[in-house]
């Protein structure tokens, strides 16, 4: 421990050292050593005892015996305490004791000492030169260094925030620095300043009595100073967990916490106290708040009890308050705080240090450690610091994170000399059976440290040049070039609908009802929820269409970020990954999905690796933390369903098939919960989604997007599922991975493997399997992009596979790894060329999306009547307006397609009935204005449909308008002859009489009819399905289907109320069960704070 031969000639200085003891056996005897061997000796030492049970008072009792003639004993006596006897008490009771013993003799100076501190020889000397140069110092405090590892700072300055948070500031070099306090283990105090301040504050039994005393200090008149040359060695056993409190009565956490709001309300201002008792209680329930959701429910209940602690009056505030002002206070604490700014500075700094030291692990972790401090890469290795004659104190020995929230003044982070200790991994030496004894457990090895100096170089390494910031950059200008056509926060064409508001999404979503396809009960598809949720961060720049936007232009830059963290536990270089998660981004069946508006495709391709990396974890580690990380895979499984059911039901294959294969890292009642909750909670997470799935099964195949046209063979050979968009140049993937699994096989490529295997068994689903739409039309198959994806997922899974360090495959040859890199880079410009060159086609666009002339929009906003949309690809009936983004997942009613099939050919047929037909038929059926197909003239049908049409504003993009004119609306009601045809079978009544408008709305109708004539039928323009109630003067009346299809309901010859309503009672059960599935989710998802 001393950092000389041997010890200079002892003198001794009028100083009372107090040691406070309890049980610290495994300490003391250092802490005594410590004493015995300092240059400058106290006049007087005095140990006191607070009631320890282990063999403390043996040690002292021996410390303070008289060792013989010629040397003196190290305690000059020992008093001793109850064990609910704190430092604060402890410290008053041997400065009491000392005048009654010694009177003025003890010395001028109080030197305050922990039994599991040891000072340095020279500490009491370094902090006694300081005092006599510096008069006006009346607190001087050591620097605390780790008690096994001197090179590691755990104390230093103290100082505090507005909210009672306790921060620690480091010198910059060996200059004392004028702090708020200084810790009590090693401090120097003036003895007539102890005496003034009435020392210690008795209500501070244990911690936080040091940064009260220094406060007080300060608003004295005194100068409390931080000493870097004085060193003292700190077990901190108390805060460490290795010693209990005794003197608290509550939790340790409770205490520090409590205390800390105690020491800034009694020595501030006194508008910073009245402020402090509104608004530190407030913040103190909502850091609660927020730590439960956090589940650090320790230091929840630690706020929890401070603002009990101070709201109940046991902090005694106005009393202590009213203490202090007894005492002159000439003094300022003026700029000894610490404020936001400077909390901010300081995370900022911890930030970047602690990505440096991320990045050295990792080099560690690959194998390449630099040797010496004096290179460029340099390393300090502890033999190294303790062969310095002058080895680094202060910050430049701190590594990241050793002292939280230290600051350190006039140094920025460009200023070199700050060392980061990183741990080596460990490599335990086999020990014999016989020297162990029998029961006795191993004592786990001290991780062997190096410093690594903190220079610029590595400071730009680990920020701007950081591999993901690189890769973040890089595909974001790419992202750029490849969708310049279509740049904006409004897109919409091919697959992609354009996307309503926040409010239309959340209302579409949550009614049971929709005006869609005639009107259809079907539950909304689980897209809309996260859409809606995640869209109202964007509420300021469009919502849910900017985020969709978003996430179709940035699909290249976040999918790079997305597979470069999901790599993140691999023993592979980080710039080896960064180059995998550029291809894994431009992937063609990527490209493609963006171009042509495949927004389930992005979606699938962003959260893709981060759901195989949690699955793969799940089956293959045991974790601790197992409920977070299924909870976080089960969410992920979730959002892949909600926008593919496909890759639900591979993601769950994968998983079940991995769980009957592979070994069980972990129990197996735990690796079942596990399973379970990823297989079992995404079904909850989005219903009633499910129900949909169960009664259109065709979804499994051809997915949200629709069905896709046939594509070659060529084409799925080289990752391309056809269409614009991309080429199949993905056979340059496929040529890798083989590469790669021919020269250097390992045993994370078998994962691969069977990732792209289950990705191929989705492609022959595809391709084998055909259906009719939910939608209606011809049976096609499903779209290829999703089951690529996971093909060139797995494809580059194995040539990860081939960088990867450690395991059966042996160290690869030194010329390897440059071959492979530019292999690599080979690979992803021959893909970027081919996003660049083909990805800006397709039919996706951006700018002002279709919509129809004000005065309609105005008509149909008054009537609510429907549209019937005639688009090239699609026939479409939406209420109000333009079909929109999830209007094409809703399952119609079985009967809808055909019908809507049979008016486009009724009106595209030429033939004058025919046109008639349809138009009478959809004006019953609700629909007010007709959007004809692009490039067709509206007045053709003048004289085909005569009086029943007129022609409309046009569309914003040029599409001819009509507006159907006989008399309709939402509800009609029939005449008895009318009645007749609409129940045997009849046409629509069209411009024939008989038929009157009803001022009501959908789907909740309640009108009150007038006397007429038997036989009448109130009808609705909606169709008929299950769920629909009817009652006529209060009593329940059965549905009777107009034209085949539509509800309608007989109507009395009497005045009567009828009701007409669809409840949804099953779908908002449902909804209750989806959000507490969520709320399980998200508290389930926090991660537990990992225990060391």
């Amino acid at each position: 421990m001393p950092r000389t031969a041997a010890p200079p000639a002892l003198r001794t200085a009028p100083v009372l050292a107090i040691v406070v003891c309890h049980n610290g056996e495994n300490w003391l005897p250092l802490a005594l050593s410590a004493l015995r061997r300092s240059t400058v000796r106290p006049r007087h030492v005095l140990a006191v005892d607070t009631g320890s049970t282990d063999a403390t008072p043996r040690l002292l009792a021996e410390a303070a015996e008289d060792p013989g003639p010629g040397s003196a004993p190290v305690l000059s006596g020992v008093v001793t305490l109850s064990s609910d006897a704190g430092f604060a008490a402890a410290v008053a009771e041997a400065v009491e004791h000392a005048a009654e013993r010694w009177g003025d003799d003890p010395g001028s100076w109080l030197w305050l000492l922990h039994d599991d501190c040891a000072p340095e020889p020279d500490c009491l000397a370094e902090l006694l030169d300081v005092a006599t140069k510096t008069p006006s110092a009346t607190v001087l405090g050591a620097l605390g260094l780790d008690w096994t590892d001197p090179r590691l700072i755990v104390e230093a300055g103290l100082s505090t925030d507005a909210s009672g948070h306790r921060q620690q500031v480091a010198a910059t070099g060996e200059d004392p620095l004028k702090v708020l306090a200084v810790p009590s283990a090693g401090s120097l105090v003036r003895r007539d300043t102890w005496d003034a301040l009435g020392g210690f504050d008795p209500d501070f039994p244990l911690l936080r009595e040091d940064l009260d005393f220094g406060w007080r200090a300060n608003a004295a008149g005194g100068i409390v100073l931080s000493v870097p040359a004085a060193r003292v060695r700190h077990a901190r056993a108390l805060t460490t967990g290795r010693r209990t409190a005794d003197a608290v009565a509550g939790p340790l956490p409770t205490a520090n916490r409590a205390h800390g709001l105690r020491v800034f309300l009694v020595n501030c201002s006194p508008f910073s106290f009245w402020l402090g008792m509104i608004r530190l209680p407030l913040l103190s329930v909502l850091r609660a708040l927020a730590f439960v959701l956090l589940r650090r429910t320790g230091e929840a209940r630690a706020e929890f009890a401070a603002a009990a602690y101070l709201l109940s009056g046991r902090g005694r505030l106005r009393a202590a308050r009213a203490h202090r002002r007894r005492n002159p206070r000439p003094g300022t604490v003026r700029g000894l705080f610490t404020g936001r700014w400077t909390r901010l500075r300081n995370a900022v700094r911890a930030g970047v240090i602690g990505l440096v030291r991320r990045g050295v692990e990792n080099d560690v972790a690959l194998g390449r450690v630099p040797e010496t401090v004096e290179t460029e890469s340099a390393w300090v290795t502890p033999e190294a610091l303790d062969a310095r004659e002058n080895r680094p104190v202060g910050p430049d020995a701190l590594p990241a994170g050793a002292l939280r929230g230290l600051s350190s003044r006039g140094s920025g982070l460009r200023r070199p000399g700050t060392l980061v200790a990183v741990a080596l991994p460990e490599t335990p030496a086999p020990v014999a059976e016989e020297t162990l004894e029998a029961g006795e457990p191993e004592a786990a090895p001290e991780p062997e440290l190096v410093f690594v100096e903190v220079n610029r170089r590595r400071v730009l390494a680990a920020t701007i040049f950081a591999p993901p910031v690189v890769l973040l950059v890089v595909m974001t200008a790419l992202g750029l070039v490849v969708n310049r056509a279509r740049l904006g926060l409004d897109l919409f064409g091919g697959k992609l609908l354009p996307v309503g508001g926040l409010g239309e999404i959340w209302s579409s979503y949550l009614t049971p009802w929709h005006a869609i396809a005639g009107g259809t009960g079907a539950p909304a598809s689980a897209t809309l929820p996260v859409l809606g949720t995640l869209g109202a961060a964007f509420a300021p720049i469009g919502g849910p269409a900017a985020l969709v936007a978003v996430l179709l232009l940035g699909d290249i830059p976040l999918s790079a970020l997305s597979a470069y963290a999901a790599t993140r536990r691999l023993r592979v270089r980080r710039w080896v990954r960064a180059v995998v998660a550029a291809t894994y981004a431009l992937l063609p069946a990527a490209t493609a999905g963006v171009a042509q508006g495949r927004l389930d495709v992005v979606v699938v391709h962003l959260v893709l690796p981060l759901v195989a990396a949690g699955i793969a974890g799940l089956l293959t580690h045991a974790d601790t933390r197992w409920l977070h990380v299924s909870a976080l895979s089960a969410f992920g499984v979730a959002l892949l369903g909600a926008f593919s059911p496909l890759a639900h039901g591979l993601a769950l294959a994968g998983l079940l098939i991995g769980f009957v294969v592979l070994p069980a890292p972990t129990g197996l009642a735990r690796r079942i919960a596990s399973v379970g909750i990823v297989v079992l909670l995404p079904l909850a997470l989005v219903l009633p989604w499910p129900t949909v799935l169960l009664r259109h099964p065709e979804l499994l195949v051809q997915g949200l997007g629709g069905a896709a046209s046939a594509v070659s063979g060529t084409d799925l050979a080289g990752l391309d599922p056809g269409g614009p968009g991309a080429w199949p140049i993905g056979v340059a993937v496929i040529a890798a991975a083989l590469v790669a699994l021919v020269v250097r096989p390992t045993k994370l490529a078998a994962g691969g493997l069977a990732l792209a295997a289950l990705g191929a068994g989705g492609l022959v689903l595809v391709r084998l399997v055909t259906a009719t739409p939910m939608q209606g039309g011809t049976a096609a198959h499903g779209y290829a992009g999703v089951p690529l994806l996971i093909v060139g997922a797995g494809l580059l899974w194995v040539v990860l596979g081939s960088w990867h360090r450690g395991g059966s495959a042996g160290i690869p040859a030194t010329w390897l790894p440059k071959v492979f890199a530019v292999a690599g880079v080979v690979v992803f410009l021959a893909l970027a060329a081919g996003a660049v060159v083909v990805g800006s086609q397709g039919p996706l666009r951006a700018g002002d999306r279709p919509s129809l002339a004000p005065e309609v929009a105005a008509e149909l906003a008054a009537s609510g009547r429907s549209v019937l949309d005639l688009a090239p690809d699609a026939t479409r009936q939406s209420g109000g307006r333009l079909p929109h983004y999830g209007d094409d997942e809703l399952a119609p009613t079985p009967g809808t397609p055909t019908r809507l099939a049979s008016w486009r050919r009724d009106l595209g047929q030429g033939d004058a009935a025919a046109v008639q037909r349809g138009f009478a038929s959809a004006a019953v059926a609700g629909v007010q204005y007709v959007v004809l197909p692009p490039g067709v003239d509206p007045q053709v049908y003048l004289p085909l449909a005569k009086d029943m049409v007129s022609v409309a504003a046009p569309t914003s993009d040029g599409r001819g308008v009509l507006r159907l004119l006989p008399p309709a609306g939402q509800v009609i009601l029939i005449s008895p002859e009318q009645a007749k045809a609409a129940v045997t079978g009849g046409g629509a009544p069209g411009n024939a009489p008989g038929v009157a408008p009803v001022r009501a709305s959908l789907p909740d109708v309640r009108v009150r009819v007038s006397d007429g004539p038997t036989g009448r039928l109130l009808v609705l323009a909606a169709e008929q399905e299950a769920g629909w109630k009817a009652s006529v003067g209060g009593k329940s009346v059965p549905i009777v289907p107009a034209w085949g299809h539509q509800v309608a309901v007989s109507v009395p010859p009497t005045s009567s109320e009828v009701t007409v309503e669809y409840p949804g009672t099953e779908r908002n059960l449902l909804l209750l069960a989806q959000l507490a599935a969520v709320l399980f989710t998200l508290l389930t998802a926090v991660p537990a704070r990992r225990r060391p």
